[in-house]
């Protein structure tokens, strides 16, 4: 079995099924947080921010660095008015904040670089959730990866001093419950990090990428989805394990398929495929078995929602390209993927279960592999051929045999190439 490159965000894990790399320029995703796109920071920004509530027109967001004055009425509520002193404040502030009798937010105690919002942030119901905007955390996963992450947070604004902060739950560093029913949409400028696969917390998924006269531009949109939260590793292994809180939440990591550090992948293969998932603690695109020819994956999250007794349910949906099933199945007719594609699930234990719901569907020339309602810490997934299908092309890895110096290295797969600097012995 062929696992193909590896990413460790706080807990979240990926083995990417990655494409051939392309060479280019020296690929260097800062480490330190983006900044928003400007006239003269063109590379490596955050360029645009919406929000789409149900039955609502698109709202384009503004960007409003930490210490202005929001838009107008961006910060106020009509549904109750309580007075809130936020936690941090240098005094205490002698306006009244106007936020939802449900809201249970605080503010953490740095401020941040700004926040997205608009003047009918409020009147358009954002506000109910006590938060007054959004921030988008950008960056490298890690100092030593090029992987990007984008993690869509909550924030309050200071009435006293106009500073922004991000919005917790109360009495805890866990952030504030973003909305599951809104769509929000990123746009980032990645220069010449081409984006690759994608893993997401989140759902309703998709993603365009496309270029201008600075490099690549990523552009997603998803849906936050309910996350039980893992205070430590421990709380994701086995069936004991009971969450420290639960958050709604909205995550994006992407990896550059000119990556030269990301390790190898099938050849051919497109690159284009994403997941996503509410299971944090492990979340991982499906490592390619040559000799069975299945992709198998893993989620993970505690077994227990925070009170201890309520089993968290999961769900899963990774999205493949057609062309990338032909080279990986000998699947040519891609509209009958559902009858010629099979998932199957073992829970954590090792014995197969019960998915609640599960299917394999076509659209847009690309394959949608969907599988809800099964509980954690750690369920394995895998999609096979159906063995009644009888109409998949004959498709066998070769091996070639590659040599550099005295370096001599083997590679098996359908379409095999030397690693860079080696030749076909």
């Amino acid at each position: 079995m062929k696992r193909v490159g590896s990413i460790v965000v706080a807990s979240l894990v990926g083995l990417l099924l990655m494409p051939a790399i392309s060479q280019s320029s020296t690929l260097l995703v800062p480490k330190t947080p983006w900044p928003v796109c400007s006239s003269t920071i063109v590379e490596f920004c955050i360029e645009s921010v919406s929000i789409q509530s149900p039955g609502q027109a698109v709202e384009q967001l503004t960007w409003v660095p930490s210490g202005n004055a929001a838009p107008s009425s961006s910060a106020s509520s009509s549904t109750s008015t309580t007075t809130t002193t936020l936690p941090g404040s240098t005094t205490t502030p002698t306006t009244t904040t106007t936020v939802a009798t449900s809201s249970t937010t605080s503010q953490s105690s740095t401020p941040l670089a700004g926040m997205w919002t608009d003047a009918t942030w409020s009147a358009n119901g954002h506000a109910a959730l006590g938060f007054s905007g959004l921030y988008v955390e950008a960056n490298a996963a890690n100092v030593f990866s090029n992987f990007m992450v984008f993690n869509v947070l909550p924030t309050l604004q200071d009435p006293a001093s106009n500073d922004v902060f991000l919005a917790n739950q109360s009495g805890s560093n866990y952030p504030a419950s973003l909305s599951p029913d809104d769509i929000v949409t990123v746009s980032v400028e990645t220069g010449n990090a081409q984006p690759g696969v994608t893993m997401a917390i989140g759902n309703n998924f998709s993603d365009i990428v496309s270029t201008d006269a600075n490099g690549s531009v990523l552009t997603f949109s998803a849906s936050p989805v309910p996350v039980a939260v893992a205070s430590n590793t421990s709380q994701c292994v086995g069936e004991s394990g009971v969450a420290a809180a639960q958050v709604t939440q909205l995550q994006a990591i992407v990896a550059p398929t000119n990556d030269p550090n990301a390790g190898f992948g099938v050849d051919g293969v497109s690159g284009r495929m994403y997941v996503e998932s509410n299971g944090a603690c492990v979340l991982s695109t499906p490592v390619w078995d040559v000799t069975t020819q299945t992709l198998t994956w893993t989620v993970g999250a505690p077994h227990f929602l925070p009170d201890g007794t309520t089993i968290n349910q999961g769900f899963y949906q990774a999205m493949i390209p057609g062309a990338d099933a032909t080279l990986l199945w000998g699947l040519t007719n891609i509209n009958q993927a559902a009858s010629a594609l099979v998932v199957s699930e073992t829970s954590s234990g090792g014995a197969s279960s019960q998915i609640a719901e599960s299917s394999v569907s076509v659209k847009g020339g690309n394959i949608f592999i969907s599988a809800t309602g099964f509980s954690f810490s750690s369920p394995k997934f895998k999609i096979s051929k159906n063995p009644r299908y009888k109409h998949f092309t004959t498709k066998k890895p070769r091996t070639i045999t590659c040599e550099r110096g005295k370096q001599v290295k083997k590679v098996t797969s359908l379409s095999p190439r030397c690693p860079r600097g080696f030749h076909v012995k």
